[in-house]
């Protein structure tokens, strides 16, 4: 089984290298990617902005358009032209023969994106100054593409070899050696070696992530549909995938707790002012904030706890602390720094504004709030504020529902978040926002993302062995 699964991939990699379209798509990014450095002297300072957001695009459309090409070419016409049907008559399992595919098709995009990326980093080598490229490394880098097409048609000549695959093959070689001159070599108004701009590395990698997880849905789709059908799905997919924030996102469940959860993750907070009116949902909260950015310093205490609330909340027995509150605070009479410390759930906050000379410290009862209230009350001074929290990582969405009898936000649907969940996000992907603004991307991030396509990847070859296990095979060649 194991040597069948070699083989084909094997086979699906090396066709994949042969097929004109991916030759023709792959220096059509390099044109591009390499002329970006020129596009950049038409800017202010803001070259390197270009260079990267423009060479990333190119990656990320063309690297799709090569993934869906390559699928329909190696799977669905195999089918229509009996080449599957001469594979599947041998020993060789469906499934086998599907993730197969896929494994070359993967391998194969990952070229292209080796490719690209390579490109990229000499590119941005390129654009060294504002007003002025490196004619040394544009003179190299096209003049690499220009040798690769030389080697794939000197072999194509003499050992009929595929031009196409020997030109790519060569392009795997002499641009990283094209790269290795550019980290060594200094820049045009400094002594020192500066070496490549490697900080983009993180970006790069999650976008050939995105790649990936495109070529295995346009390979499970090709087991369905031809190239025109899979190509318009692709199409689709990636729309609401770009809008899967908007369209999925907001709709996904993200309960809210009338309480502070207990845990470790970022703690946020939503408030609302509810009147006696609003007997129905309504729209929308106020805007989450971080409890520790928006409040300097907060204490947490459950009522039946606490001894320094009395008659709703009077602070009269909290301690006075200065202009370093942390460092004077120190735990007791039922109030904790952490919620995570206090016994039972917290029922009240207490904040404390040192520039405040006549109140120092809030308290502010943040569960249950509606008890305090007259129900059947309908004037207007009966408002009260309702706090709902929610510990996350990420910035969580504005919640929305709850009524003034019911001061709790809707949690969301569980339909949305799981087509949130199997809907590529392709923004989770494209980092060129963070490094136009200098920030850092973590590895961590990286590695969270291929896990991410890992299980993706995983799920779309379940499906795809599913759709090709009833695929007829041998009709086309009969009728």
């Amino acid at each position: 089984m194991f040597t069948a699964l070699y083989q084909i991939a094997k086979n699906t990699f090396r066709e994949s290298l042969r097929e004109p379209i991916y030759l023709l798509v792959l220096i059509s990014a390099l044109c591009l990617i390499g002329l970006f450095p020129i596009f950049s002297m038409f800017v202010f300072r803001a070259q390197e902005k270009l260079v990267i957001d423009s060479s990333m695009a190119t990656m990320m459309i063309l690297g799709w358009s090569v993934a869906v090409l390559i699928a329909s070419y190696a799977v669905s016409r195999e089918i229509d032209n009996g080449t599957a049907l001469l594979l599947l008559s041998k020993p060789v399992q469906r499934p086998v023969f599907i993730i197969a595919k896929i494994l070359g098709i993967l391998a194969a995009i990952t070229v292209f994106w080796f490719i690209t990326a390579t490109a990229t980093i000499i590119t941005l080598r390129v654009a060294e100054d504002q007003f002025r490229f490196d004619q040394l490394m544009m003179a190299l880098y096209f003049g690499a593409i220009l040798l690769a097409f030389v080697i794939g048609a000197a072999f194509n000549y003499v050992n009929q070899a595929s031009f196409s695959s020997v030109t790519i093959l060569s392009l795997v070689v002499l641009l990283p050696l094209v790269a290795v001159v550019g980290q060594f070599k200094p820049y045009a108004d400094h002594e020192v070696v500066t070496g490549l701009s490697w900080h983009i590395a993180p970006a790069l990698v999650l976008i050939l992530f995105s790649l990936l997880a495109m070529g295995a849905l346009a390979t499970t789709l090709s087991t369905r549909f031809g190239l025109v059908s899979n190509l318009l799905l692709c199409i689709v997919i990636f729309i609401i995938g770009l809008m899967s924030d908007y369209l999925l996102g907001r709709k996904a469940r993200e309960p809210w707790n009338d309480t502070v959860p207990k845990g470790t993750k970022q703690l946020w907070m939503a408030t609302y002012r509810f009147a006696p009116t609003e007997k129905a949902d309504i729209a929308k909260w106020d805007r989450p904030v971080k409890v520790d950015e928006s409040f300097p310093f907060t204490v947490w205490s459950s009522a039946d706890k606490s001894n320094s609330i009395q008659e709703k909340g009077d602070p009269r027995d909290l301690p006075q602390l200065g202009e370093n509150p942390k460092a004077t605070w120190k735990d007791g009479q039922g109030w904790c720094l952490d919620p995570n410390d206090v016994e039972g759930n917290p029922m009240y906050m207490a904040q404390y504004d040192p520039k405040n000379t006549e109140k120092h410290w809030t308290v502010i009862k943040i569960a249950r709030e509606i008890d305090d209230v007259k129900l059947d009350s309908r004037d207007i001074i009966d408002s009260y504020d309702a706090y709902v929290f929610r510990r996350s990582d990420n910035p969580p969405q504005t919640p929305t529902g709850g009524s003034y009898l019911s001061p709790y936000p809707r949690g969301g649907s569980y339909m949305a978040s799981i087509a949130y969940a199997l809907v590529p996000n392709w923004q989770l992907f494209w980092m060129a926002d963070a490094l136009a603004v200098k920030q850092s991307i973590p590895w961590t991030y990286v590695a969270w993302g291929a896990a991410y396509v890992i299980l993706f990847t995983a799920l779309l070859m379940i499906i795809a062995i599913v759709l090709f296990g009833s695929r007829e095979v041998g009709k086309q060649i009969v009728e």
